[in-house]
């Protein structure tokens, strides 16, 4: 009697064990973030970079930190790509606010005994829009467009595995910058790490990473360059006192401010609170403290039915000061999986709202074969 009820304790204890970890994660980003702090809003460039990849994270409120076990794994932890087994790819189109679109490629395959290698391509566009000067403010009739890109390239690998479930993986993304406003542009590299823990207690995974790791950038470009009319030429010394003042003007270019990129922390755990053959319940939890932001904990909900068709809900929830101007907050997806003759297909939708400023949609294609 006395055995059974130690028992019961301990499964009710092991049961209630992720939620405490939660609790955990939620109260650490809390207590780094009192009420009158003091955030970084705006200070870092290269926004762009900010702008998740993939429908089904993004209805999951960009909680993914501690599940990362699609090919996304190369932007949100680079250590996730080691769960693949088979290739991947995936295509995610963003109708984003004020009319941008985000497009964003990524493939990963694994090799024995190698690791699983990655790539990924990031293309943000907006609209054309008219120049307009101080004397011509309703416009000049020429136009100018504004692009920003990214390319990388993924390594991730299981550093071990034991019996009980327990395993190590890491992994590293390295990727390209590069921004394009009219005729000025800027450049630069930068470095995510990750790291994915699996527990070996039921389905408890752990994840860690830090992306955007690299050197500032700055804009230069033929629109900065000025000049001035130089005050003679040493070369008609022997007409003095006659100066030339008709000699080509010297040039010189205006020396932009160079900005920090947008690195982020990102601390996740993911759970299976169901896991049976025709159904798959997983709640997920990220804590992120960006340079440029107070801090912000991402919750999320995903079920599968047969592992065929997916519901997803989440939310945002932003801590500090300036939290109360936050307008992010619920998200919402459905996903289906279709396998074609070995080729699996998945497509995904998601759904964000954005208060003021909108609602904005994602669809996502993805293949494994």
């Amino acid at each position: 009697m006395h055995k059974t009820i130690f028992m019961n304790k301990a499964m009710d204890k092991r049961r209630f064990t992720p939620i405490i970890s939660m609790l955990i994660v939620a109260a650490v980003f809390l207590k780094a973030a009192p009420s009158n702090a003091t955030t970084n809003v705006g200070t870092a460039g290269a926004q762009f970079l900010k702008i998740g990849p993939g429908a089904r994270v993004d209805s999951l409120g960009g909680a993914f930190g501690g599940l990362a076990n699609d090919v996304t794994s190369i932007y949100w932890n680079p250590a996730g790509l080691s769960q693949l087994e088979h290739t991947s790819f995936s295509d995610t189109h963003t109708i984003w606010l004020a009319d941008v679109r985000y497009n964003y490629l990524a493939f990963a395959t694994p090799i024995d005994k190698v690791g699983t290698l990655g790539a990924s391509v990031t293309f943000l566009n907006v609209p054309d829009m008219e120049i307009t000067t101080l004397s011509k403010p309703d416009g000049t009739g020429l136009w100018f467009s504004a692009w920003d890109a990214a390319v990388s390239a993924a390594y991730s690998r299981q550093l071990y595995e034991k019996e009980s479930g327990v395993s190590l993986s890491f992994g590293v993304n390295a990727k390209y910058i590069h921004q394009q406003i009219h005729r000025e542009s800027a450049r630069g590299v930068a470095v995510d790490v990750g790291t994915l823990y699996h527990t070996g207690w039921r389905s408890l995974r752990i994840g860690m990473s830090f992306s955007n790791f690299g050197p500032e950038m700055r804009f230069s470009g033929p629109d900065l360059e000025t000049g001035a009319e130089a005050a003679g030429d040493p070369r008609n010394a022997d007409y003095r006192p006659y100066p030339d003042t008709t000699n080509p003007t010297r040039t010189a270019e205006l020396e932009t401010v160079e900005f920090p990129l947008p690195s982020n922390f990102r601390l996740g755990i993911a759970y299976d609170l169901i896991d049976s053959n025709e159904n798959l319940l997983t709640v997920a939890l990220d804590g992120n403290h960006p340079n440029d932001n107070s801090e912000r904990v991402n919750f999320g909900l995903e079920y599968w039915y047969k592992k065929v068709v997916a519901l997803r809900g989440g939310y945002k929830f932003r801590l500090g000061a300036d939290r109360g101007d936050d307008e992010e907050g619920l998200t919402l997806g459905l996903g289906m999986h279709m396998d074609f003759a070995g080729t699996m297909l998945s497509l995904d939708y998601a759904f964000a709202d954005f208060g003021h400023l909108q609602r904005a949609h994602r669809v996502s294609l993805g293949l494994k074969f």
